[in-house]
């Protein structure tokens, strides 16, 4: 039997909220028939989301854009998918007979929200514009100038926008601008470089926090000092520690108490996680990217046998402190004082620590080829995605 992998996407309003999910799937079948592997990927999106994991652990309560082949779209049975769930996603390449335009009208007469992919691009889709309710832009080709003129000829012609593959944050500043009002793509999983600049106080004040928790010479007297210093951050351990979460019977009432019942290792990690998820002025879709990372990583190790999981948990989460503080990675981590495994690790991706950041990366980016750790099975290596991604919602849920 093929195996899949369920990967997703997220889709952005122009103020950077998650709007919806993109789900999208991976066929490890032989079967090198471009047409049947796309029919295979859509039907295994479908039932995976909806019969075997559950549309909730894979999007939460947003919305998931599922991709229908020429095949679902000539087919006249039901699709059983919850319409007020699901934008089914029409991609450019389907071919615009009469059985397709019957189609997608069926569908939208049945309440289902379509989406045209890369319309602007491809006019054989016209006929089926007036039944979109969203029309997709692919600017991944196009110079800055471009993208301006497209998508104010798309703005005319339709009234919602979505602009697809905004690969950096320049594109988005200029999608932002013209008024699109959807945004796709791999731009915030990628650091906005500042260069010339200082720290901000509230970055210093993260930094010095790491520098204090991950330095092995520091006592655990003063770890517990440092984190009941700073008010905020002992509330989030405190609300997160007595939280469902947790679900302990014993109330946790300091840090002290809390020292004792985790460990101070997993004190510390608990610590840099609430201290960089108060980053100021972030989306809080960057900070379920650094806690999805950390949790992916723990879990490849754990599932592989490698030890000791927690530096994998502290490669993940470090691996996003570009994402997070808008420098290089190089120049956050230089001050910390890191194992020189987890530096080689983030910075030139070396041994199983770094391996694991390139597995998670490709998971979160849908880099199918590069989705691999160890002798995990594809399944295994799906199991722990989805799970990372509902670690990280449930405790931001928690804080």
């Amino acid at each position: 039997m093929a195996e899949f992998f369920v990967g997703r996407q997220p889709i952005y309003t122009k103020d950077l909220d998650v709007y919806a999910y993109e789900l999208m799937s991976h066929s490890a079948s032989e079967d090198n028939n471009e047409s049947i592997q796309a029919d295979m990927a859509t039907s295994q999106v479908i039932i995976n989301t909806f019969m075997e994991i559950g549309i909730d652990k894979l999007v939460g309560k947003k919305i998931a854009f599922i991709t229908l082949t020429e095949h679902f779209l000539q087919s006249d049975y039901e699709l059983p998918l919850p319409a007020d769930r699901v934008i089914l996603k029409i991609p450019s390449y389907v071919n615009v007979t009469n059985e397709v335009i019957d189609g997608t009208k069926r569908l939208a007469d049945a309440g289902f929200k379509l989406a045209l992919d890369n319309y602007l691009q491809h006019p054989s889709l016209q006929p089926l514009a007036s039944m979109a309710s969203i029309i997709d832009i692919n600017i991944e080709n196009l110079a800055a100038a471009e993208i301006r003129a497209h998508l104010k000829i798309l703005k005319k012609l339709h009234p919602v926008i979505l602009a697809d593959h905004v690969k950096d944050h320049d594109a988005y500043d200029i999608c932002r601008d013209v008024g699109v009002d959807y945004i796709q793509g791999y731009f915030l999983n990628r650091p906005r470089i500042v260069s010339g600049e200082s720290l901000d106080s509230n970055q210093m004040s993260v930094i010095n926090l790491l520098s204090i928790l991950h330095n092995p010479e520091t006592d655990t007297d003063t770890v517990v000092d440092t984190i009941s210093k700073d008010v905020a951050l002992s509330y989030k351990i405190l609300q997160l520690m007595n939280s469902a979460f947790f679900s302990r019977s014993t109330k946790i009432e300091s840090i002290q108490h809390a020292t004792v019942m985790l460990g101070r290792k997993q004190l510390c990690t608990w610590a840099s996680m609430m201290a960089l998820s108060g980053m100021d002025n972030k989306p809080r879709e960057q900070v379920r990217i650094s806690m999805v990372r950390a949790r992916s990583c723990e879990l490849l190790a754990e599932k592989a046998n490698l030890k000791p999981a927690d530096s994998f948990f502290t490669v993940g989460m470090f691996s996003s402190l570009d994402l997070l503080m808008d420098r290089s990675l190089e120049e956050l981590i230089s001050p910390l004082p890191l194992a020189d495994s987890i530096i080689a690790a983030l910075l030139n991706r070396e041994g199983d620590l770094g391996e694991a950041i390139n597995c998670t990366l490709a998971q979160e980016e849908g880099d199918w080829m590069n989705i691999r750790f160890a002798n995990l099975s594809t399944e295994e290596l799906s199991d722990i995605n989805i799970d990372a991604i509902n670690w990280a919602e449930d405790v931001l849920n928690s804080i």
